[in-house]
């Protein structure tokens, strides 16, 4: 073990594999290098990327695939499996000014982008897809979730990828927990129900779920969002009473923020985490990728939680949780 490490209370299984999200952020070849280095270590076999229309065609008719493409190839260079995140839209399909999470004005240019995206990486041999993020949130489906709405943006896309790739995975897009405070929010069962009423849960191939629980462990008694951890097998049973018990759930991002922030963690505490939801998930059949929030933090703000997730610091260096995983990717037996 490599000192100064942290071990699960129990044994780990290995029925679930595990990702990591994946972002560009204008890093340099030399430093993806080391980040694809540090995943392979930890025996990651998924990555998640987006595939962030804001950002590839903030132009009309002007894309640059740069960014998607570094990550792309590297993961497959490493023959790690890759989740795409069809989101966001540049202002010039929205009018809207200063945001690129407002849902698209017309579903139809989103599936022509989502056509061209799939035309691009089916050929390198990625087939799975997530179609937006936290659509429940009026931080992401601005200004309130709209179940209609998004439902006709899911069939559009899901439409657009299946005609250019018939063996692609369309998963709903990963629905964020609820945290208590009145907003427009819509917790995860709730809206899923309303999916199924809609009719467009029907047709994705998974359900992915955002089921944060920090500061609390997966499990804790203590737990400040509806929706989390504990809450996913209510949302299987409801797949189960729709009649979709055979798809998985897609446990698309978790994780904890280290730091000095509201709700931040210690490195200790993030690690325990991280290894706690995997022991759960791996008794779970109809669990699917356990896929971590995220590989390097988005910046070096020690009170900004956005900037935390990470298993890596910005420099490189490993916090707690990835030598945790690396310890368990090395002996996944291992246990305290």
């Amino acid at each position: 073990m490599i000192a100064g490490s942290v071990t699960a209370c129990q044994p780990l299984g290995a029925a679930v594999p595990i990702g990591m999200t994946v972002h560009y952020r204008g890093a340099d070849s030399a430093s993806l290098d080391d980040q694809f280095d540090a995943l392979a270590a930890m025996k990651v076999t998924w990555v998640r990327v987006d595939v962030d229309w804001s950002v590839l065609e903030p132009v009309h008719n002007q894309l640059n695939w740069t960014s998607t493409d570094q990550l792309v190839d590297r993961a497959l260079a490493h023959r790690m499996r890759v989740l795409l995140v069809l989101a966001f839209s540049p202002p010039w399909t929205t009018g809207a000014t200063g945001s690129n999470r407002a849902r698209p004005d017309d579903p139809a240019a989103f599936a022509n982008f989502a056509r061209v995206a799939a035309q691009r990486y089916a050929a390198r041999g990625v087939h799975h897809w997530e179609v937006w993020n936290e659509p429940n949130t009026g931080k992401f489906w601005p200004p309130a979730p709209d179940v209609a709405e998004y439902g006709r943006l899911f069939r559009a896309a899901a439409d657009a990828v299946r005609g250019v790739d018939p063996k692609a995975t369309l998963l709903i897009g990963g629905l964020s927990p609820t945290y208590g405070s009145p907003t427009a929010d819509v917790d995860p069962v709730t809206y899923l129900g309303r999916l199924y009423d809609d009719g467009a849960a029907q047709i994705a191939d998974g359900i992915a779920v955002h089921p944060y629980t920090f500061p609390y462990m997966p499990f804790g008694r203590s737990q400040r969002t509806t929706g989390g951890f504990r809450d996913l097998p209510a949302l299987h049973d409801l797949m189960v009473a729709r009649g979709d018990g055979d798809k998985k759930v897609w446990i698309t991002e978790y994780g904890a923020p280290t730091g000095t922030g509201p709700y931040a963690v210690s490195e200790h505490d993030q690690a325990v985490t991280l290894l706690q939801a995997r022991q759960h998930v791996d008794t779970w059949d109809w669990a699917g990728p356990l896929i971590y929030y995220e590989l390097v933090d988005g910046g070096t703000d020690p009170d900004e939680i956005e900037d935390n997730f990470g298993v890596l610091r910005t420099d490189g260096s490993l916090k707690l949780a990835a030598v945790a995983l690396i310890d368990t990717a090395a002996d996944p037996l291992s246990g305290g």
